[in-house]
């Protein structure tokens, strides 16, 4: 599975908030492009937040597999000794 680079996603906010810091002293953009521009940034980082926690739910759900398999394995261990004795 390919994630989303966080370093990636920092270096666009950066180039968002410098847009933002150079719009403060030069008005010469569109107007309708500066809500396009904002639109944009606002759906990315929407879409990003909802990749980390997905993420982060997925990682939740792998140390549960992971804990469970164990605990399994343990019992089904367990228990294939003691039929193996009683053989």
């Amino acid at each position: 599975m390919q994630g989303i680079d966080n370093r990636e996603h920092r270096n666009v906010l950066d180039v968002f908030q410098k847009y933002e810091y150079m719009l403060l002293t030069i008005t010469e953009i569109e107007l309708e492009e500066d809500l396009k521009i904002r639109k944009e940034m606002a759906e990315l980082t929407a879409l990003y937040n909802s990749f980390k926690a997905l993420l982060a739910e997925l990682e939740k759900c792998t140390r549960d597999y992971e804990s469970k398999k164990k605990y399994t394995r343990s019992i089904l261990h367990k228990n294939i000794r003691k039929l193996s004795v009683k053989s």
